[in-house]
């Protein structure tokens, strides 16, 4: 399995138009779900950080190392909460999922954003060259080619605001799911208050929003890449409406 971009992550016309449509499907889409379960006619499974764990596998204790050196600490907590509202999605929606995977991608997701890595911005797609970095880093610490290039794939993808579950998988499409929960507060109907308070009791916010409007502003992404055509749509403006600072009396 491979990116469905090129490897700088630069998109043609086409691309962008699908790109800004899907954008804007997505909304809609969340928007009617939201509806729905409002009005009952939807649900979702009940999901208790309890069931959660942080795997404990050499492939997770090393991302976890290489986390822990190169991203700030706001990043840092960004990247923990995205496993668990990733996980906590997968819980709501009755989806098996490989946690190593899950954990790793997301632990690893915006290495890209990084002081270390930052400087790819202005050359290609950072989340594209997250990919690699993550295929890379899987393979030299013993995963097999197969999983080490789906984990590419759901890094790459985690910028999209639909990955569909069945051509990419669970975790792709979960992780995708989770950073966008985290960002910009989608899809918080789906998980329980209590869920969300329990992540954030362990990783709060304290200058995430600052932090991660500074990664769009400052780091000159390349024309035509998802962070530049998202930042041009609006990014500041989703971010100061995040729904989990609301709920969160932030």
């Amino acid at each position: 399995m491979k990116s469905i971009y090129n490897d700088l992550g630069i998109l043609n016309s086409r691309e962008v138009s699908q790109f800004k449509r899907a954008l804007l499907t997505a909304k809609l889409t969340e928007n009617k779900d939201r509806l729905l379960t409002w009005l009952g006619i939807k649900s979702y499974r009940e999901a208790d950080i309890a069931h959660i764990g942080i795997p404990d596998s050499k492939l997770a204790t090393l991302a976890i190392e290489e986390a822990n050196d190169v991203y700030s600490p706001s990043l840092l907590k960004h990247c923990y909460r995205t496993y668990f509202f990733s996980a906590g999605l997968a819980l709501a929606q009755g989806l098996k999922v490989d946690e190593e995977f899950l954990f790793t991608t997301s632990i690893l997701h915006d290495i890209g954003l990084t002081e270390k890595h930052q400087h790819v911005c202005s050359k290609q797609c950072f989340a594209v060259y997250g990919g690699h970095h993550v295929k890379d880093f899987a393979l030299k610490n013993g995963t097999d080619t197969l999983k080490a290039s789906k984990m590419q794939t759901a890094v790459d993808l985690h910028l999209n605001p639909h990955v569909d579950r069945a051509t990419f998988g669970n975790e792709a499409y979960l992780l995708s799911k989770g950073a966008a929960m985290d960002v910009i507060g989608a899809h918080t109907f789906q998980l329980p208050l209590t869920f969300i308070k329990a992540i954030h009791k362990r990783y709060d916010r304290t200058g995430f929003r600052e932090a991660i409007l500074e990664t769009m502003t400052s780091l000159d992404h390349r024309e035509k890449t998802r962070a530049d055509i998202l930042f041009k749509m609006g990014f500041q403006k989703l971010t100061a409406k995040n729904k989990l600072d609301t709920l969160l009396g932030g």
